[in-house]
């Protein structure tokens, strides 16, 4: 008879919920101990394993009354913008997103907080360390906008300051990166204003020599006709067309030798051109102003943190409570588990010794 024929071979292979209640019983001592063993695990991790506490800060623009240092005089006759809290913050957050910043704060902090027996680790395994422990988070656009350090270590007070030390430097570097880009636009708009005060200057004397050379010719002429006085009087002034080549050098002798040799003497003797350039007094006030613009990268503030940095009272791993219910859940599950294959393996020896 075949086993389809023969319901009670099913009947054999059938286990109710009585026999898993005693497969259960007459295996709790397996269950027992292995739920024991993960208890215990997860009870040794839980209080023994080196605690992480978690410092988070988030960063935002500078205020504008902050600036202040930065912006003395860029207004007015220098003709340079105030620098924003959003082209400050700028910087900020370039350095802050960068592997520069990770690099000096592994140099400068990181490195030299460990102990002897942590520095004797490979620098790569230092650095991939300190690469989990720091963490900064671009802004995102459905929340408040602003970048996130993440900072972790051993203790509380470390955190804290891994964090501080972190966005000091950043701003450090970042406000001296500002403070440079600022100084090279000050000296080319220096370099620029001196280059046009020089080929003014050039022109004007030019310009002079010109004028003198007009006026010696005009003078040999009007001496040549017999001409000493102006030909134009305030009293009787010709038309305007007749005029022109008057002042314009055309006809200068018609002024005459007197006032020729007059202005020609005064040109000779001058010793500079500066009183007759236009527009070179204000160049000078705007040159001067622009020599005298100091920068101090302490004097403003780059970025404002949102909120202080607090030492946490409590570590984020391992978290005690979760760790010992998920050790009880685990040793449960494990320890059913183990009395399941453990009750089929004494089953199958049976069945073979017969």
């Amino acid at each position: 008879m075949s086993e389809r024929e023969n319901p009670s071979a099913y009947a054999e292979d059938e286990i109710s919920l009585v026999d898993l209640i005693q497969i259960l019983a007459r295996r709790k001592a397996l269950i027992a101990w292995t739920f024991a063993v993960c208890v215990i695990a997860g009870f040794a991790y839980a209080f023994l394993a080196t605690p992480r506490y978690e410092v988070e800060v988030r960063v935002d623009h500078p205020f504008a009354s902050e600036l202040a240092a930065l912006n003395i005089g860029r207004n007015g006759p220098t003709g340079l913008s105030p620098y924003t809290p959003e082209q400050v913050f700028e910087y900020f957050s370039n350095q802050l997103a960068s592997d520069l910043a990770m690099q000096a704060f592994f140099r400068e902090v990181y490195l030299p907080s460990l102990d002897e027996g942590e520095k004797s680790r490979s620098e790569e395994q230092l650095r991939e360390k300190m690469a989990r422990a720091v963490k900064v988070s671009k802004p995102d656009p459905k929340g408040r906008n602003l970048y996130t350090l993440k900072v972790e270590a051993e203790t509380g007070e470390k955190a804290a300051r891994y964090a501080s030390s972190f966005l000091d430097l950043v701003a450090r570097d970042a406000a001296h990166k500002l403070v440079g880009d600022v100084r090279n636009e000050i000296e080319l708009i220096v370099r620029n204003t001196e280059r046009d005060l020089g080929e003014w200057r050039v022109t004007a004397a030019k310009q002079r020599q010109d004028r003198m050379i007009q006026l010696s010719e005009a003078l040999q002429v009007a001496e040549a006709v017999g001409v000493k006085e102006p030909q134009v009087t305030s009293g009787r002034l010709p038309a305007q067309d007749k005029l022109t080549p008057f002042l314009d050098g055309s006809q200068l002798y018609a002024r005459g030798s007197k006032s020729l040799a007059a202005e020609l003497g005064v040109l000779k003797t001058r010793q500079s051109d500066d009183a007759f350039i236009t527009g070179l007094r204000e160049a000078e006030s705007r040159l001067r102003m622009l020599k005298t613009i100091e920068f101090d990268p302490k004097a403003f503030k780059i970025f404002n943190a949102d909120g202080e940095i607090i030492v946490p009272a409590k570590p984020v791993a391992p978290k005690k409570s979760l760790v010992l219910v998920l050790a009880a859940v685990l040793g449960v599950m494990g320890g059913v588990m183990l009395a399941f294959i453990a009750e089929f393996v004494a089953n199958a020896r049976r069945k073979a010794a017969v």
